[in-house]
């Protein structure tokens, strides 16, 4: 009788134990709720070192003569380009943005990024109407332009190693795929398997 207490107690207090280590020990929506709180308290930074865009349009061949409405188009974007902000965030989330750069920029941070989605996208349709009207040296051009700005585009990548093999220059896609390792997005893994496998068969 005089063990009954202790007993009981120990009882509890294993079965306790048992229950708290079935809890997950991190709550990801928790966390997440936390992150996004902070990043919402933080204030307004300076932004004007970020390594903006300037897209050099005098560079560019966006001159090439054409008939289509929406080749014009799409040399008319990229030539608005040259007076907007343009930072290239991919892979950065809004939240890891506002704790970094503060909530108040978060809307010229997202605008700046979504001129860079705007711009590569011109770039790549820009370049795939070129190659359809046979002004290869003109597509080079700005495909490799969207390279060194750090596109996530696979459809750049490929249109440009594609080139490379008609000009001869097939070591030059060894390059493409170190430019893609670079990058971060969802889509390296596919972009670097597809060029080793165009490299492979050149």
């Amino acid at each position: 009788m005089h063990f009954t207490v202790p007993i009981i107690i120990i009882a509890f207090s294993v079965v306790f134990k048992m229950i708290v280590n079935r809890k997950p020990k991190n709550d990801p929506d928790a966390e997440f709720m936390e992150r996004e709180r902070q990043a919402n308290l933080t204030p307004r930074k300076d932004i004007s070192g970020l390594p903006y865009i300037k897209v050099p349009v005098s560079e560019l061949p966006l001159d090439v003569p054409t008939d289509s409405e929406e080749t014009k188009e799409r040399q008319d974007i990229i030539r608005s380009m040259s007076d907007k902000q343009i930072l290239n965030l991919t892979g950065i989330t809004n939240t890891d943005l506002k704790l970094e750069y503060g909530a108040p920029n978060i809307n010229i941070l997202s605008a700046a990024d979504g001129n860079y989605t705007k711009l590569v996208q011109a770039i790549a349709y820009l370049s795939a109407d070129y190659m359809n009207s046979q002004h290869l040296v003109e597509a080079r051009k700005l495909l490799e332009y969207g390279i060194s700005i750090g596109t996530d585009s696979k459809k750049n990548y490929l249109m440009l190693a594609s080139i490379y093999k008609e000009e001869g220059h097939t070591e030059k896609i060894s390059g493409l795929i170190e430019s893609a390792k670079s990058i971060d997005s969802l889509l390296k893994d596919s972009i670097i398997s597809s060029l080793e496998a165009m490299l492979a068969t050149s």
